[in-house]
């Protein structure tokens, strides 16, 4: 079983099949949908997606046709961009995954929309969080 959920777990989602490989999005729409350098989705079939906390689930119109859902309480993303005329399948917020999952990376698209500062440092990575936190704020 595949699952995902918000940050505050209000909403969650059970995958009882498949899920195609993720796509990395980075268009400035997703990644102001995902919070980040980029969005991350997936493809699932729709009725084999489970939901939890539902009632939590906030839709936005980000085009004419197309719709993204996000948890109304801490505005996780949960779905990326599907048609509002919905099919058999459901675009997912690769995000959302709980726990590690066996699922390949199988294109990046839009990257001439990518940020100017990803991957573009030489900064330290730290396995834990950030020991200076309190010198950015000076």
């Amino acid at each position: 079983m595949i699952e995902g959920s918000c940050l505050c777990g209000a909403v969650r989602f059970a995958i009882r099949g498949g899920m195609s490989g993720i796509v990395v999005c980075h268009c400035s729409m997703c990644r102001k949908a995902a919070g980040g350098a980029a969005g991350a989705f997936f493809v699932a079939r729709r009725d084999e997606v489970a939901w939890t906390g539902e009632e939590y689930l906030t839709s936005y119109k980000s085009s004419p046709e197309l719709v993204r859902a996000f948890c109304s309480r801490c505005g996780s993303a949960m779905t990326g961009a599907n048609l509002v005329e919905p099919d058999e399948t459901i675009i997912l917020a690769a995000n959302a995954l709980d726990g590690s999952v066996a699922a390949p990376v199988v294109a990046h698209e839009h990257v001439a929309s990518k940020t100017s500062w990803e991957d573009n440092d030489d900064a330290p990575h730290f396995d834990g969080p950030y020991p200076s936190w309190e010198n950015l704020r000076q």
